[in-house]
């Protein structure tokens, strides 16, 4: 008998329109279809802009601890760890 390999479930979703649309909340969703719709597909710079922008809104809302560092991080409340002297004999 042979031991198959365990594959970890993807942290992130897949950078496809599937995998980012699967993985938006509900709420995002027609946004995304609209914006999506509407998309000049000649135009590879606002294609980009588009994955890049609309996979980070799923990747945030798949990992909701990420979300909430975000929100703390740009209010100034997130415990980061003290910073050590690189320098040595300090």
């Amino acid at each position: 008998m042979t031991a198959q390999p365990v594959e970890p479930a993807p942290r992130h979703p897949r950078k496809t329109l599937r995998g980012i649309r699967e993985a938006l909340p509900a709420d995002q969703v027609a946004a995304f279809e609209t914006e999506r719709d509407g998309l000049d597909l000649e135009d590879l710079t606002r294609v980009a802009a588009f994955r890049d922008k609309w996979w980070a809104r799923a990747v945030t809302a798949r990992d909701a601890q990420l979300d909430s560092d975000s929100d703390a991080a740009m209010a100034g409340d997130l415990d980061l760890a003290e910073p050590w002297s690189l320098a040595s004999g300090q």
